[in-house]
């Protein structure tokens, strides 16, 4: 099972955010959480004791019944900085922060060592569906694999989906169906750990939101593609009534990384939904032969 045994909850005002300290509980239950750490980054003028009281009466009054240990600290500095170093001297797996501030939430999916959670203001505290983008790279998969864990014996769907581009068709070294497209998949699914889950796999085409590059479609920047594959994203965990997006922020290569980094920021940037964004100290080198297993054929999947 996924384990999130410390977390951190960045709150932006000491006695506010109700939403995000109730979505950190349905995280820690899941997670089998043993200590969650409450953070606010105050002005160093600002009372720390009165802060961190304030801080405890309003945690203790949402978070509800618990078996983890509730700690409520106050910080000073500047903040992406003091985050960074809490998570790391706290040795986190996972930081959950609002979406007040989207270039935080975008800073720290990349730069912190463990797992962020962004959840929308405002947003009714609920998990039940868990959409899991995977481009057939070691790292989505692994996401897959650790979303899978967390929801574990939980009344929660999980689905995988895979938004058809002209890159993705690299991986069958030329021109490739939706059929093998949906083959790969299968296979996918087949070769992952999936801890008792089941994981409904879902095609989608790529939906442009902009002309440009369309004649040369490896010539536009990671930027604009970027945003077409988030706005396929959105759009399908929106028809599909998803109420959590988990994702990776690496790809198969640096090129595919570049584009993976720019698509999961724009999620993060218009999502309407909590987006997990999953971390992985680990490489699964061999999952390549499991994802494409084309008969004669040598994927060129590269683990960064």
């Amino acid at each position: 099972m996924a384990c999130l045994e410390q977390l951190v909850v960045a709150l932006a005002s000491p006695d506010g955010d109700h939403s995000l300290v109730a979505y950190a509980a349905i995280l820690a239950r899941l997670g089998k959480t043993a200590e969650v750490r409450f953070v606010h980054v105050a002005d160093p003028s600002a009372p720390a004791a009165l802060l961190r009281g304030r801080m405890r009466d309003h945690v203790k009054a949402v978070f509800g019944e618990t078996s983890a240990s509730l700690e409520c600290d106050v910080l000073h500095g500047a903040l992406t900085d003091r985050l960074l170093a809490h998570v790391n001297e706290f040795q986190a797996d996972l930081i959950v922060i609002g979406s007040r501030k989207h270039r935080l939430g975008a800073r720290l999916a990349m730069l912190a060592p463990c797992a962020v959670a962004i959840v929308p203001n405002d947003f009714e505290p609920r998990l039940s569906h868990v959409l899991v983008p995977v481009d057939f790279s070691a790292d989505t998969v692994q996401t897959l694999e650790w979303t899978t864990a967390l929801i574990a014996g939980q009344d929660v769907r999980c689905s995988a989906l895979h938004v058809m581009t002209h890159e993705s068709t690299d991986l069958f070294g030329g021109e490739a169906s939706e059929a093998e497209q949906q083959e790969a998949m299968r296979r996918l699914l087949a070769g992952t750990t999936k801890h008792a889950v089941t994981v409904e796999a879902r095609l989608v085409g790529v939906t442009r939101t902009t002309d440009v590059g369309h004649s040369h479609p490896f010539s536009f920047p990671a930027s604009i593609q970027g945003s077409d594959i988030a706005h396929t994203i959105l759009t399908e965990a929106t028809t599909t009534g998803v109420d959590c997006i988990a994702m990776s922020t690496r790809g198969r290569s640096r090129s595919a990384s570049i584009l993976l980094g720019s698509v999961t920021d724009k999620v993060i940037e218009r999502a309407t939904v909590p987006v997990l964004v999953a971390k992985h100290r680990g490489r699964n080198l061999g999952l390549a032969s499991i994802l494409l297993g084309r008969a004669g054929a040598q994927p060129g999947i590269r683990a960064n």
